[in-house]
């Protein structure tokens, strides 16, 4: 397991990391990543959880739950390759979680004032995991996911 890149530690909630589920392109918080990380060699699976919970990683003697929410929501064909990525979030009562996506983008400075709300119909996820879309410049969407509720613990018992 190698680290893409250095830990997050930003303070401005306009700036986002943005990644690609399926054919689509999401965002999350900045200040909520810890790090990203390439797909795990090694990861201790769990009997009797989910098919989207993957299982559990040591990450500096921490143990982090790795959560395919790409399974979770059926966002196409699921492929682990060199661009596949897990995403650490710490959530609002410290828990850190790995995100495995299709492949970590960029960080963005999104105007969120212009925040549109999303319906089932434009998202392979369902409206209550997302807060809204952005139209960027090049008059793409790109949707902001709700991590909160991604990783809700009651969502892992699901």
């Amino acid at each position: 397991m190698a680290r893409i890149d250095k830990e997050f530690n930003s303070t401005n909630s306009d700036e986002y990391m943005t990644f690609i589920l399926g054919e689509m392109k999401y965002a999350v918080e900045l200040p909520k990543i810890r790090e990203i990380l390439t797909y795990p060699d090694l990861i201790t699976t769990l009997p009797n959880t989910s098919e989207w919970v993957k299982g559990l990683i040591n990450l500096r003697g921490e143990v982090v739950p790795i959560l395919d929410i790409r399974v979770k929501f059926g966002t196409g064909e699921v492929q682990y390759d060199e661009n596949t990525a897990v995403i650490a979030v710490i959530t609002g009562d410290n828990r850190m979680i790995g995100l495995v996506v299709d492949k970590v983008d960029d960080v963005q400075k999104l105007e969120t004032s212009q925040l549109y709300p999303v319906s089932d119909m434009g998202s392979a996820i369902p409206s209550r995991y997302l807060k809204g879309f952005v139209r960027l410049e090049d008059n793409q969407m790109l949707v902001i996911m709700d991590i909160e509720t991604v990783v809700a613990k009651e969502e892992l018992k699901s």
